[in-house]
């Protein structure tokens, strides 16, 4: 491990790593290169029509491509859920990317994961109901976790296989969070996010300013989400975001910024980047592929499933970011857009935009990436900054699928339709999540 370097240079964060999966892929360069075709990850779930959701499209991992991870995944990565297997194939990716050893063993590096808590799926809920005194209204936990450590009780998880015994502990983020710790050494700091569909930016800029103040060397920061379940898939339509199926082609659903679009589909995947000082990078001769060059992360509460629908707190959390990174709106080339394809979110990122860069919006191209991955919740920001960081290394911007038409709010935008080759310096990246959490990252060439 290479010494901590005090002086100024360690105060600029750099990416030095990257990792990522995403439907059937299981690297950064095969999504880039799948959505720059035109390809999306968005199918029929296999599942969901057995179950009835009228949304029976996700952006969900391949079966067979999840278990193969399952299997890669050594013993000493830990007890590892179905959001923890990805997690560890996109950190330990990234980890192996950036050239670092395999662990650090040192208080200077940190682990900040973006992993939403899971909900309990059906047959698990009838279990718990079983110990419920609804007279007394009063909840046998004792009787219920005693269930749980007999290896013969039949199955309650609805998983294949029977019953998982340790399954609850599998299912916490905070596990995955000190599972990735514990096996790359890096323990200094450590932190799980579940700021709705702002975690993996929140991870990333928190991160982030571990580094430029001097606290940390070392940082490994991403999302992981694994939510294309009975329960959440039901949670996410009843509130009226998922979109509906209707017999549609699941490639033509999820439409951001278009007039015609009706709500996001869910997804699944993770996404982490290895961040450091510059000054560790440069001394061990590390490959820098990109700086974190701003941050912002702002909370408002106007509603718990949309924003201030004039875009005005969006807007203030990217003229923050601008304010961090020491840039104006015209140094920005290139938005990636949190584009969830839902009503609300469109105009208030639109709107925003049109506030924050005015008249400029119209030659500035935006991209809406969940037009062919889904909204992975959590992990759709960190997802997003790996993309743009592949932007800045390729000078490439990626195309929004499905997008025809404006409405009243979104006319007037450069929305990127196809593959475009582009001098791109600095990229911000927007993620805002339900309940008010909004986020955005400034990424720019490693200069």
């Amino acid at each position: 491990m290479t010494p901590h370097i005090p002086n100024g240079a360690e105060r600029e964060v750099v990416v030095t790593g990257i990792g990522l999966v995403a439907g059937e892929l299981t690297d950064p360069e095969a999504l880039f290169d799948h959505i720059a075709e035109g390809r999306t990850l968005i199918t029929e779930h296999p599942r969901h029509k057995e179950w009835g959701v009228p949304c029976a499209v996700s952006a969900h991992i391949d079966p067979q491509v999840r278990q193969a991870l399952t299997d890669a995944a050594p013993e000493e990565a830990g007890s590892l859920g179905p959001a923890g297997v990805l997690a560890w194939h996109a950190a330990a990716q990234a980890w192996q990317r950036s050239g670092l050893p395999r662990r650090l063993d040192t208080e200077r590096g940190g682990v900040f994961l973006a992993c939403n808590r899971m909900v309990m799926e059906p047959a698990e809920l009838t279990a718990l109901a079983a110990h419920v005194d609804h007279e007394a209204g009063a909840l046998d936990l004792d009787g219920y976790l005693e269930r749980l450590d007999d290896p013969a009780a039949p199955a309650a998880d609805g998983a294949d296989g029977g019953f998982d015994p340790r399954r609850h502990e599998r299912i916490q983020p905070d596990s995955a969070t000190a599972a990735l710790a514990d096996y790359f050494g890096a323990a200094g700091v450590l932190e799980t996010h579940a700021d709705a569909c702002a975690a993996g930016g929140m991870a990333i800029g928190s991160a982030y300013r571990y580094i430029r103040s001097g606290a940390l060397d070392v940082a490994l920061a991403g999302g992981a989400e694994s939510l294309t379940t009975l329960t959440a898939v039901t949670a996410f339509y009843g509130v009226g975001a998922l979109a509906p199926a209707d017999g549609r082609d699941p490639a033509r659903i999820s439409r951001p910024f278009d007039k015609g679009r009706s709500g996001f589909v869910i997804g699944d995947g993770a996404a982490f980047l290895v961040l450091e000082s510059r000054a560790h990078a440069e001394a061990r001769g590390a490959r820098i592929l990109a700086t974190v060059a701003g941050y912002a992360g702002v909370t408002e509460a106007v509603k718990m499933t949309s924003s201030s629908r004039d875009g005005s707190d969006y807007a203030q959390c990217m003229r923050a970011a601008l304010g961090d990174a020491g840039l104006a709106p015209e140094d920005i080339d290139h938005v990636n857009a949190h584009g969830t394809s839902t009503e609300a979110n469109d105009t208030c990122e639109a709107a925003a935009l049109h506030t924050v860069f005015g008249a400029r919006a119209a030659q500035l191209p935006v991209t809406g990436n969940k037009s062919a991955m889904g909204h992975s919740l959590a992990n759709s920001g960190a997802a997003e900054a790996v993309l743009s960081v592949l932007s800045l290394q390729r000078q490439t911007l990626l195309p929004t699928l499905n997008f025809a038409e404006p409405d009243e709010v979104t006319r007037g935008l450069d929305i990127v339709t196809e593959r475009r080759p582009a001098r791109v310096t600095a990229v911000l990246s927007n993620s805002f999540g339900f309940g008010g959490q909004n986020c955005s990252l400034i990424l720019a060439e490693a200069g």
